[in-house]
């Protein structure tokens, strides 16, 4: 038989789990923001017209965040 969790653990553990899930999400969105800065800057430093650099490592940088993200949840289950 499992044990009944008073009011107060369940506000505690709902706060904990939002907590973790929204710091990935900014995890996430930090990533993005990191491949895009230093993509622009990469394309503003060689002179190229189209936003090559900023779009790839956008792309790379969500991807790795992505994964990293994936292991962090296979970790916790």
């Amino acid at each position: 038989m499992p044990l009944q969790q008073s009011p107060e653990e369940k506000r505690k553990s709902a706060t904990k789990t939002f907590a973790k899930y929204s710091g990935m999400v900014f995890q996430l969105l930090g990533a993005c923001l990191a491949g895009v800065v230093v993509g622009r800057w990469l394309d503003a430093r060689m002179h190229l017209e189209r936003p090559t650099w900023a779009v790839f490592l956008t792309i790379l940088f969500m991807l790795g965040a992505l994964y990293s993200l994936y292991r962090q949840l296979l970790r916790d289950s």
